[in-house]
């Protein structure tokens, strides 16, 4: 990978992050802070946008040289993570693979919800 190759991902990445932020911030003001609709409306766009690149991807014989991975792992992947879950979880689906698929789902949940259940034990006050 070469250093401007490197830079625009650390770029895209910072803009996903930032367009989070603005999303988390901008549903906050519109429907409070009451449910977590800035996570899911981005969890929802992200994936819609990373199906969206991947499938001008296939159908089009790629896109060119680091653009994908600019886009996908920099700034999706600073937007949400999500979306790579969700399309590592189709791809499996499409693959004839459901067995895997809903493993993978189900571990990705529980482990996740146990592991920040275990950060939130370890890391904040007793009680």
């Amino acid at each position: 990978m070469t250093l401007s190759h490197l830079l625009a991902l650390a770029a895209a990445g910072g803009l996903g992050t930032l367009l989070r932020a603005g999303c988390n911030t901008l549903a906050i003001r519109c429907f409070g802070a009451g449910v977590p609709w800035g996570t899911l409306l981005v969890n929802a766009a992200g994936s819609f946008a990373f199906g969206a690149i991947a499938g001008l991807a296939r159908s089009r014989g790629g896109l060119p040289t680091g653009l994908e991975t600019i886009l996908l792992v920099g700034l999706l992947g600073g937007f949400t993570t999500y979306s790579s879950y969700a399309y590592q979880s189709i791809e499996l689906l499409e693959h004839g693979r459901p067995g895997t698929a809903i493993a993978y789902m189900a571990a990705t949940n529980l482990l996740a919800l146990a592991a920040v259940w275990a950060g939130l034990r370890l890391a904040g006050p007793p009680g």
